[in-house]
């Protein structure tokens, strides 16, 4: 991709349904005929669905918080957390997603984790 010729869209979180990491599902106009809207927002929902998952309170991750807090925290060291395997996913499927459907298109999605979760970055050629 020519960076002379690149723009960039963010898409902003979504605080509809309160604080948790969501992002808009409103299609950019910069992308219409670049891709269909209904793929870019199934992608977007897929991502918002790791991070529902991330987040979602249950039984394994109290007893990991517990465990956690019994080793001083160093299981840690040695095990990556429910959060951080949920992100770790997110991440691969903006990858997969890349390769499979923006990329040929011109455009790639940036990781939210690169953004401190505050948006997803969409860099597409113009």
């Amino acid at each position: 991709m020519d960076r002379r010729n690149v723009r960039k869209i963010f898409v902003q979180r979504d605080y509809s349904r309160g604080t948790g990491v969501r992002f808009s599902t409103d299609f950019p106009r910069e992308l219409t005929g670049k891709v269909d809207e209904t793929t870019y927002r199934t992608t977007i929902e897929n991502v918002n669905q790791c991070f529902d998952e991330a987040e979602a309170l249950g039984c394994c991750n109290v007893l990991e918080g517990c465990l956690a807090c019994m080793t001083g925290f160093a299981l840690h060291y040695c095990f990556k957390t429910h959060y951080e395997r949920c992100v770790q996913d997110a991440a691969k499927y903006i990858q997969q997603q890349n390769r499979e459907v923006y990329e040929q298109r011109g455009i790639i999605l940036g990781d939210p984790m690169d953004r401190g979760l505050r948006c997803v970055s969409t860099l597409y050629s113009h």
